[in-house]
C-alpha cells in the first residue's frame, strides 16, 4: 500500500519531530559519555534507541509518551551502568572490554592478534595512519575498549606508563 490518508502523514511528522526532539535533549542531559565512542554496552543502548524512535515514528499503538519514558528509561540505564563501571572495577569488567596490547616493542603479539581478531594489516594501517614508517620503531600498539588502535612511538614499552594496566594484565612478555 503506498498511501492511506493525511491525517496519518501528518501524525508521523509530527511524532518524528516531538520524539527525535525529546531522543536529542535527553542525550544532551545524560552528558558527553552517551555520544562518545561506543563499547559494546553504548552499541546496544544506541541499536534500541533507534528501535524505539522507529517504532514510536511508525507504529500507532506506541504512544509518543511511551517511547519519551523509553528513551529516559535507556538514558537512566546507561548513566547507572556507567556510575556503577567507575564505582567497581567487577562492575566495570563486566560492561566494557579492557585493552588489549597487540604489538611491543616492534614485536607482534599474535596470540593477542589472534583472540582479538586483529590482523597484522589493520595494526599496521594504524601505525601508518600515525604517519610512521617503520613497525620495528613503534613501542606499543593497544586495541582499545572502544575497537580504535592506540599508537606510541616513544621508549620501550615496558616504560611507558600510559601502559600499565595493559602490561600488568597481559600473558606474553615483550
Amino acid at each position: 500500500m503506498f498511501f492511506d490518508n493525511w491525517s496519518d502523514i501528518g501524525r508521523v511528522f509530527a511524532i518524528t519531530a516531538t520524539a527525535y526532539a525529546s531522543i536529542v535533549i535527553i542525550l544532551r542531559a545524560s552528558g558527553k559519555r552517551s555520544l562518545s565512542k561506543m563499547n559494546a554496552f553504548d552499541f546496544v543502548v544506541t541499536i534500541a534507541l533507534g528501535s524505539i524512535l522507529a517504532s514510536v515514528i511508525l507504529l500507532k499503538d506506541v504512544a509518543l509518551a511511551e517511547g519519551i519514558a523509553a528513551f529516559l528509561g535507556l538514558a537512566l540505564l546507561q548513566l547507572l551502568v556507567t556510575w556503577l563501571s567507575n564505582k567497581s572495577d567487577t562492575l566495570a569488567t563486566a560492561f566494557r572490554s579492557t585493552p588489549r596490547l597487540l604489538l611491543a616493542d616492534g614485536r607482534f603479539l599474535d596470540e593477542a592478534l589472534a583472540s582479538e581478531r586483529v590482523t597484522r594489516g589493520e595494526v599496521e594501517a594504524a601505525i601508518r595512519k600515525r604517519g610512521h614508517g617503520r613497525v620495528e620503531d613503534v613501542s606499543a600498539v593497544v586495541l582499545e575498549s572502544d575497537g580504535t588502535l592506540s599508537v606510541l612511538c616513544e621508549g620501550k614499552a615496558s616504560d611507558c606508563s600510559a601502559l600499565r594496566s595493559v602490561l600488568d594484565s597481559r600473558e606474553t612478555n615483550c
